[in-house]
């Protein structure tokens, strides 16, 4: 089964032992009991808190503009994000770290893991529009992208996928990085013909 909502928090926290906050984990907003997206009480309480780093506002203007457009947020797409705040590309999230996270093994087999975290990942690119970076060469894993070059190296390395999916990176682009996703319209969507189009919307590549 799923890891429970205060299991997988705590073991996702288990990997930020040097934070400041661990109500927030350093990224200044937390889930309450009640599924809402609130501003740390220690900084509304005027508290010394740390800066976040550049993932986690990401990560925090994203959770409350969800949070703003009445969303509903679930705990488990939350948590996975606020934990990848701790990574980045020259050190990403191994895949084997987030399943022992996110899942109890003993309950799912390998193919249900797999297919259960790509569908999260897919969530928080979708639906969260946060630009969740992976990676399979060394060092492979997961982070969220902070920097244009970065997300144009991983943007480059996902030209494969279907269509379906591009439309979302689309978006995902224009929301974090707006005029390279100009530059996608121009040089990327343009090279297509109809046929490539509608081979790529069935899952299939030239």
């Amino acid at each position: 089964m799923l890891n429970s909502d205060t299991n997988f928090q705590d073991r996702l926290c288990g990997f930020a032992d040097d934070c400041e906050c661990l109500r927030c984990i350093d990224t200044g907003v937390w889930l309450t009991p009640r599924g809402e997206v609130n501003v740390c009480p220690n900084i509304l309480l005027r508290l010394p808190h740390p800066e976040p780093n550049p993932a986690a506002s990401i990560f925090r203007r994203a959770a409350l503009r969800l949070s703003e457009t009445g969303c509903q947020i679930f705990s488990q797409p939350f948590y996975l994000a606020r934990f990848l705040t701790r990574f980045t590309s020259a050190q990403p999230c191994p895949r084997t770290e987030i399943f022992r996270s996110v899942f109890d093994a003993a309950d799912h087999s390998e193919s249900f893991r797999l297919r259960r975290f790509h569908s999260l990942v897919e969530e928080l690119r979708r639906v969260w529009l946060l630009p969740v970076g992976s990676r399979k060469e060394v060092p492979s894993g997961y982070w969220l992208i902070t920097e244009l070059d970065d997300y144009k190296q991983w943007f480059a390395r996902t030209a494969s996928a279907p269509v379906t999916q591009l439309s979302t990176l689309h978006r995902n682009a224009r929301h974090n990085f707006p005029v390279f996703a100009e530059q996608i319209e121009l040089d990327f969507w343009g090279d297509f013909s109809d046929a490539e189009l509608h081979s790529r919307e069935n899952g299939r590549e030239f």
